[in-house]
């Protein structure tokens, strides 16, 4: 991780992002971080105090199982935000965020402005936006559908729900859109390399 110190690329970031529509407290002091393909941003073993907003780049966040083996959660291209649940959480990551590219991101610290981000509509109206896209995505992945057919199925639906509903984030739309994506990949090498039918 590296600091950006160039304010003004700062504020220009928040600006053309529209962090500030996020919030109804004024005054606020955002930094800018760069991380590397590869660098983890959370992890069980440590604690995040900050509200990140990620400008550019994707991650992955992904769990370890008992055995060792990597249990895969989600993957988020950019806009994204990470750092809300453990805003309610005292800052502690259930889940590891690694970086599939090199990225940025807008962050705002929850120690120095905690009391009035818990005051804050306009933010809380945003965490459970957040909330109710993450928990959308856990009840999907965790529906039990006997064929990946009824799973690409049930995709399609979220994902058309999720479009046609105008208070959808942008976030949201992209993870309904990319666990769609990857069982369709899973049908087609189906059939390329078993010749089942689609």
């Amino acid at each position: 991780m590296k600091t950006i110190t160039d304010i003004k690329q700062i504020e220009q970031w928040v600006k053309e992002n529209h962090i500030l529509n996020y919030f109804d407290t004024t005054n606020l002091i955002f930094e800018a971080y760069s991380y590397d393909k590869g660098e983890l941003i959370t992890s069980p073993n440590k604690t995040l105090h900050t509200i990140m907003f990620f400008i550019s780049g994707s991650v992955k966040i992904y769990g370890i199982r008992e055995d060792g083996s990597m249990s895969s959660i989600n993957h988020l291209d950019s806009p994204f935000m990470i750092g809300d649940l453990e805003f309610s959480n005292n800052g502690l990551s259930l889940f590891f965020t690694e970086c599939n590219t090199d990225a940025i991101c807008l962050s705002l610290s929850i120690e120095k402005y905690y009391d009035e981000l818990c005051h804050d509509i306009q933010f809380l109206h945003l965490l459970l936006k957040s909330y109710s896209s993450k928990l959308i995505q856990a009840s999907t992945m965790n529906t039990i559908a006997p064929t990946i057919e009824e799973r690409v199925l049930l995709y399609f639906q979220t994902y058309q729900e999720i479009r046609d509903n105008e208070k959808a984030t942008h976030q949201s739309m992209s993870l309904t859109y990319n666990f769609l994506k990857i069982n369709l990949m899973t049908l087609v090498l189906k059939k390329v390399f078993y010749g089942e039918a689609l």
